[in-house]
């Protein structure tokens, strides 16, 4: 992958992804056994790492400062809307259908994005000035191409250079710290238990013994995370990275903290008609805060933080990590449920995510409307 993204480009390789998503989800229509759908979801996995080690550098590169934050924060929210339709449209659809309905935006993604330039990054680290500049103004219209030119070749300065030199430098003390810090806080998104919430949503609704088919609730909370991924692409070139995931993992803890203190209530033998109401603001908040800020910011701060040579290395290495802690979350949620009552599985969840708030105030960087050359510079400066 980092031969993929340095040599052919990050267009190519995200056009490339369309293919096993292609597959997997032809592997699902015609599927006749359980076989079938588990080649479905490993297509799926192979086009979803693809993806998302490439899409948040190629948005860096092509992004304005003024709004990089707010591009990157809206591509990652848009997975919020492939969710809310899953839900509306999965308890209707057979997975037949389902397959067919799910192959169109697969295949305009194929046609549309063909269309958009590779970066201008790309081009300038293979010396082709002449499409750089094309690039560059065809993604920044009125933009002064001949000083972002400048900027941009002082960046990609000396990036050419051997994979196993880059690799050696990426595994200094003070280029490690920062794919680290990174990793923290993909860490704190899955302490938050957002991968098991987002999967078990429907359980957890019908454990809290609510008086409204949770079904619906699970689809009101996916259209929920679209209008917190919209408040996200508003506020993160406002308020800026740190401070907006301050807000974010306080809110999500708080409402970690009152949906176990709803099955602490249940425990207690309160009346469930009379809590439906608590199980239902907690999860919208949760939704609300976590998707606001501690989902988009981190895939931000993974397309801003690497100089040139480091980039696809850095994106490789915290995209396997980030892979692995997701599967860590989703599979030890129902042992720890198992092994301790909901409210401590939730209360434990609220702790951890505390703890992040200090974590973010000291150790991550604000780069709100900074080139990505100006974020190096502060870099070498610290």
């Amino acid at each position: 992958m980092i031969r993929n993204c340095e040599y052919m480009g990050r267009k190519i390789v995200l056009l490339f992804s369309a293919l096993p998503m292609t597959i997997s989800w032809i592997f699902s229509i015609c599927a006749t056994s359980v076989i079938w759908l588990y080649i479905s979801r490993f297509c799926s996995g192979i086009a979803s790492g693809m993806i998302w080690s490439s899409i948040s550098l190629y948005l860096s590169e092509i992004a304005n400062p003024k709004i990089r934050g707010s591009l990157i924060s809206m591509n990652v929210n848009a997975s919020s809307i492939g969710m809310f339709l899953g839900n509306a449209m999965g308890p209707y659809l057979s997975m037949e259908m389902f397959g067919y309905v799910s192959l169109v935006p697969n295949i305009l993604f194929m046609i549309l994005f063909s269309l958009i330039p590779e970066s201008p990054y790309h081009y300038l680290l293979h010396g082709d000035i002449d499409k750089a500049e094309a690039s560059l103004k065809w993604f920044r219209r009125e933009a002064d191409v001949k000083a972002e030119m400048q900027d941009l070749q002082e960046f990609v300065d000396g990036a050419e250079t051997n994979i196993f030199l880059k690799l050696k430098e990426f595994l200094t003390p003070s280029n490690l710290k920062k794919p680290f810090i990174i990793i923290g806080l993909y860490l704190f998104s899955y302490v938050s238990g957002y991968s098991a919430m987002n999967s078990y949503s429907e359980i957890i609704l019908t454990k809290s013994k609510i008086s409204i088919t949770p079904s619906l609730i699970v689809t009101i909370l996916a259209l929920s995370t679209i209008f917190s991924g919209l408040l996200a692409t508003l506020l993160i070139d406002k308020l800026g990275r740190r401070y907006l995931l301050i807000i974010s993992c306080t809110g999500t803890s708080v409402s970690l903290a009152l949906l176990g203190l709803h099955f602490h209530l249940l425990s207690l033998e309160y009346d469930s008609k009379n809590l439906t109401w608590l199980p239902i603001i907690s999860l919208l908040m949760f939704n609300l805060f976590i998707y606001s800020g501690l989902m988009p910011i981190p895939n931000t701060l993974l397309g801003e933080m690497f100089n040139a040579k480091l980039k696809n290395i850095a994106s490789l290495f915290i995209s396997s990590i980030n892979a692995l802690l997701s599967f860590a979350s989703t599979k030890t949620y129902q042992p720890f449920l198992d092994l301790v009552d909901d409210k401590f599985v939730y209360w434990t969840y609220s702790i951890c995510l505390s703890i992040s708030i200090p974590y973010i105030y000291f150790f991550i960087p604000e780069t709100k409307g900074q080139s990505l050359l100006q974020i190096q510079q502060q870099s070498i400066k610290k």
